[in-house]
């Protein structure tokens, strides 16, 4: 995941690779164990109940376990931050009904969006908002959408692409 969140990012950012990969990153929505795209393998699926860890399911071949709170922050030594996430715009958080303090919602699993697949998803899926220097007309995103969304200096500094 780290090592292939790197490759997607670079391909993102058409930041030349420094050695030739085996098989370039997909074009579309890659996945982010592998990073080929359209494979029917690789749809992941995520599960966020309130008061348990966040779990994902997915039948790629290079799936791997990881820690989601630890790669949700990133550290030196594993600087992505590709992982996936439930989508806010497609899967959003109801507020309480009136008079009640909570709102019990159903847990379950729902199709998932790799972090550093966000910006493409939001183009693809959600045309009432801005996408900076590519949509320029519609709504400004919500703010735990940009932040979920957004790079560190982390990651672009450990994948070399330009800030």
């Amino acid at each position: 995941r780290n090592h292939i969140g790197q490759h997607i990012l670079r391909a993102l950012s058409n930041t030349p690779e420094e050695v030739a990969l085996k098989e370039p990153v997909g074009n579309t929505l890659p996945c982010g164990f592998c990073g080929r795209s359209g494979r029917p393998e690789c749809a992941i699926t995520i599960t966020v109940p309130a008061k348990a860890a966040t779990t994902w399911d997915t039948k790629c071949a290079y799936q791997h376990q990881f820690r989601y709170t630890s790669a949700d922050v990133g550290s030196k030594n594993q600087p992505c931050r590709n992982l996936p996430l439930k989508c806010e715009l497609c899967h959003p958080v109801l507020p309480p009904a009136p008079g009640k303090t909570t709102r019990k919602t159903p847990i379950v699993p729902v199709s998932a969006v790799w972090r550093y697949n966000m910006h493409e998803h939001i183009l693809q899926e959600h045309e009432e908002y801005v996408v900076l220097g590519q949509r320029d007309a519609g709504l400004a995103l919500p703010a735990n959408v940009w932040k979920e969304m957004r790079l560190t200096d982390l990651e672009q500094t450990a994948s070399r692409i330009p800030k």
